[in-house]
């Protein structure tokens, strides 16, 4: 019948009966979280610069053509006529 009323827990119980104090338990914990963190972040960041990478070039492929795309829209709204008078660039 001591099942239906067990025995008293003393403060051992509350600190596991193993180690005296709680430091070098969340030191533990806080370290295995940092390397966690850490290598997640690493892995991460391989994505993060071929991302980027491809981002550079695109941004400086569209700088490439901008000059074209300008040239080509302030012609287009030079011309009176509404379609294109390619007549007019012959010398």
């Amino acid at each position: 019948m001591m099942f239906l009323f067990p025995k008293r827990r003393g403060p051992e119980w509350k600190s596991g009966g193993t180690m005296t104090n709680g430091s070098s338990l969340s030191g533990h914990l806080l370290t295995i979280f940092c390397i966690v963190i850490a290598l997640l972040s690493f892995s991460r960041y391989k994505d993060y610069m071929a991302q980027l990478q491809s981002t550079a070039i695109s941004f400086q492929f569209f700088l490439f053509f901008l000059p074209l795309l300008l040239i080509f829209f302030i012609v287009s709204y030079s011309t009176t006529a509404a379609s294109f008078n390619f007549n007019a660039f012959r010398p």
